[in-house]
Formats: structure tokens, sequence, C-alpha cells
């Protein structure tokens, strides 16, 4: 499959090396090519800088944000929350239409300082906002409440984590489930339509606080049915 990922943070590197690895062809979307590759600093993780990296990661292109959604079959939203509308301008709406687009975004304000404030409303989360801004593309939120190193590793020492999502189109859903379980996802439990999006973002400010309180951010949830 050809994935597109928007975004060149953790979450965007992790999720390509581990498509590459799985045998997608991956393209990783950037708003300017040569600022992310002029980039000498580490990220807030400590990883090395983008080029770095990139040279380590040779299969994986780096292109805009408009050659990213043009590529991808499957596109993947990695960028900070409030910038994830714009980059979709960026990259051209038209570039989304017909495809699924996994949302692993959240709506964390940052500007007061950590830990972030929670800034999506019931019914306005920014799962249904971005569904809303590009209509005919077939959004699913997903790997929005665990880090990025969790997303392509799921095995946790006391036991598997459940991964939740959220969509409108069942099939989209599906198709993103099977590559969920490539990825070593055991339980993927249905959240229904897009509007439950806005549990899926309030959940993620728990597995926020939590990180804060204990200083440790390789949680994760599993729900216990039975």
């Amino acid at each position: 499959m050809k994935i597109g990922i928007l975004g060149t943070g953790i979450v965007g590197k992790t999720l390509a090396a581990k498509f590459i690895e799985l045998g997608h062809e991956v393209m990783i979307g950037t708003r300017n090519v040569s600022e992310t590759l002029a980039k000498t600093e580490k990220d807030m993780m400590g990883s090395p800088p983008f080029k770095e990296w990139h040279s380590k990661n040779p299969k994986i292109q780096l292109s805009t944000f408009a050659d990213a959604a043009q590529f991808g079959e499957m596109i993947f939203l990695a960028t900070h929350g409030v910038a994830t509308i714009a980059a979709i301008d960026l990259a051209g709406k038209n570039n989304f239409k017909g495809k699924i687009i996994i949302d692993t975004t959240n709506p964390l304000d940052f500007s007061q300082g950590m830990p972030p404030k929670f800034s999506a409303t019931f019914g306005n989360s920014l799962g249904e906002k971005i569904q809303k801004h590009i209509p005919e593309a077939k959004v699913v939120k997903a790997f929005n409440t665990v880090n990025a190193f969790v997303m392509v590793s799921p095995k946790r020492e006391e036991g598997d984590p459940d991964l939740f999502i959220a969509g409108n189109d069942e099939a989209a859903k599906s198709i993103f489930k099977s590559l969920a379980e490539q990825m070593g996802w055991k339980r993927i439990i249905d959240s229904s339509d897009i509007s439950n999006s806005y549990w899926l973002e309030a959940l993620t400010m728990f597995w926020v606080n939590y990180g804060f309180i204990n200083n440790n951010w390789t949680h994760a949830f599993k729900l216990l049915i039975k």
C-alpha cells in the first residue's frame, strides 16, 4: 500500500519506519522540505534531527504535504492538533477525496505551558472538524491515546492494550484494522461514528495527566468487558 504521512515529528517518523518494515511504500510530507532538512537540533524527545534520521531510513520519501497526500492511498495525519486543518489546506483538499484518512491528532492547547489544556467541546471534536473539512474523505480516528512507540509496538509488560477507533465508513475502518493488526494490535475496539472522536480525545487528557503526574509515557488502556 502507498501511505502518505503529514508530519515529520516523532509520530510521523515512527509510523513511517514501521510501515516500511511491513513492506509498504511511504512518503512523509512537510510544510517546507528545505527547512526540515536544515534543522540541526534534537526534538523534544531527544531524537536526532530529521536529516540524520532520514539518512538511516532512505526508503522513506520526503516531500511536501501536497505530494504526500496525493501519493497516499491511505493518509496519516501526524501534525500538531492545532495545525492539522491548516496542513490539510496546504496539502490540497482534493488530494484527500475518497481516501482513508487516519487521524492520530489531539486538540491540545499548549499556549499556557504544560500540561496542555483540552480545546475540544462536545460535538466539536478535532476528528469531527477534520471530517467536516474534507467531507468526501473517510476519516478514522485512531492511535491518539498512546505514544508513538506503543503505536508500532503495542505489546506491554503487563499485557496487550486495546486500540480505540471511531469513524463513519465501515469499509475504511476494516482496512485500517487490518493494517493495525499487521502492526501487532490484538484487539481493536470500534467506538462507532466520528462523533465519538470526542470521547477518544477526552481519554487522551487522562493519558496526558497521568503522564505528567507519574513522569511515565508508556502507559496504555485496556477495556475489561467480562
